[in-house]
This record gives C-alpha cells, structure tokens and sequence, in this order.
C-alpha cells in the first residue's frame, strides 16, 4: 500500500504544465545521451542570485548530484531547464522565481521572489526504466504479444481515433484525478511481466505512468507511446 500511495503522490505533482518558461543563457553541447523526461542524472552545478551571489555550489562540497527528472526531486526551473542537454555539456539557465523558491525564498540564502541563475554541467545520464516507442513501432507491437493498455478518458476518445486491440482503462479523469480502481483493472488484465505499452492523448501522461509503474511498483516490460494519440493522427495511423 506505501507503494501505491507514493506512486499516486508522484503522479499528481508531476501531472501539470508551466507557462513560465526558463531561460538559456548559455551552453556548450555533449556528445553523450540526452536528458529526457525521467532520465536519471548526475551533475555539478553553481547557484547564483541575480547579483552573482553564489548560494550552493556542489563542486564547493566535491560531490555530484544525483536526481531523476520529473518526479519533483528538484525545483521546478530544473524539471524543464535541463530538458535536451547532454552527457557532457553545460548549460547556464535563468530560473523565474515561480519555478524556483517561490514567493517565500529558501531560509537565510534565497530572499523572497528571488530568480536564479545555475551554471550546469551533466556528468552522467542515465535512461529511463521504461521504454519509448513511436507510432511506426505500434503498428509493429499490435501484431506482437503486447498488451496496450489506452489510459484516455472518455472525452478523449471517439469512434475515430481508437487503438486495434486496446484495452481501455482510463487513468484520469478530465480532470486530473487518478482512478483509484486503474490498479485493480490493470491487475485483471495483465500478468506480471507481460509486456504492456501505456498510451494518452499526447504522451506526458503514459510517460508519468510508465515510470512509476518502474520506479515504484519495479515492474518490467513497460513502454510508453511517444506524442500519444496526437501522434498516431499525423502519421495517418490505422484506427479502429
């Protein structure tokens, strides 16, 4: 039940979207792999205040990072900051104080409605425990021994965009608010280790989904479909 309940807390502070955006200020690109959403990373950083005022630097205390993106270990200036960069490079971003400490600051270092500048540099990636497909890797599993579970609600689907040999079990409602029966319903129709492809209207959801199945629940075979529905529409994909 912890687990359960761990999962459903990561999933609702990670089901929202920023219209604040963070700013780069600089970069020099890896050549290593790419920070997505839920990589794992290790990195070096400098935090700076908008005077320069350094307030944490991790190569101060001689010790990498170590966090996992999107399931708010981290302000929420580096959830989406970091996004796109690679093992390797370094990256200086401007972070808004609303995706940073907010109206009240942090203690003694960070005054109230304070933005940030951080000089990045990722050591190490690590990818994601789940797998990511794209449509033309779909087409392919429908006819493979997967179970794709659709986790749309019922707004979202319509007679002409619904997945060939889909199980239909809804995650959320239109809302927001996660069905406390998905697990029970998942539980009737999948045996542990079966491998299960999780699909949503445009990708985030089934990715939010897909980690925790993996982080939490240690479940293996778990992948999710890039870009969604929205996706299978512009490769003219054959719906049911």
């Amino acid at each position: 039940m912890y687990k359960i309940l761990l999962f459903l807390f990561l999933i609702f502070f990670s089901y929202k979207s920023f219209s604040i955006e963070v700013k780069i200020l600089n970069e020099t690109v890896g050549n290593g792999l790419e920070v997505k959403n839920h990589s794992k990373l290790s990195v070096h950083y400098i935090g700076r205040l908008e005077d320069n005022t350094v307030f944490d630097s991790s190569y101060d205390r001689g010790q990498f990072f170590d966090f996992q993106i999107g399931v708010r270990k981290v302000i929420l200036g580096w959830e989406t900051g970091l996004l796109g960069m690679r093992e390797g490079g370094k990256r200086t971003i401007f972070i808004p104080y609303q995706l940073a400490y907010g109206e009240s600051g942090a203690g003694n270092l960070i005054p109230p409605k304070s933005n940030l500048i951080f000089d990045i540099e990722v050591i190490k990636v690590i990818p994601p425990g789940y797998k990511e497909i794209d449509g033309y890797q779909l087409k392919l599993a429908i006819t493979d021994d997967f179970k794709i579970i659709d986790i749309r609600n019922a707004d979202q689907i319509t007679n002409k965009n619904k997945i060939p040999g889909a199980i239909q079990i809804t995650a959320f409602d239109k809302n927001g608010n996660f069905f406390p029966d998905f697990f029970e319903k998942y539980k009737e129709n999948i045996q542990i280790g079966e491998k299960v492809i999780f699909i949503s209207q445009n990708g985030d959801i089934s990715s939010i989904l897909a980690n925790g199945f993996v982080e939490q629940l240690n479940q293996v075979n778990i992948y999710h479909l890039k870009d969604g529905v929205s996706g299978l529409e512009k490769i003219n994909f054959d719906f049911e």
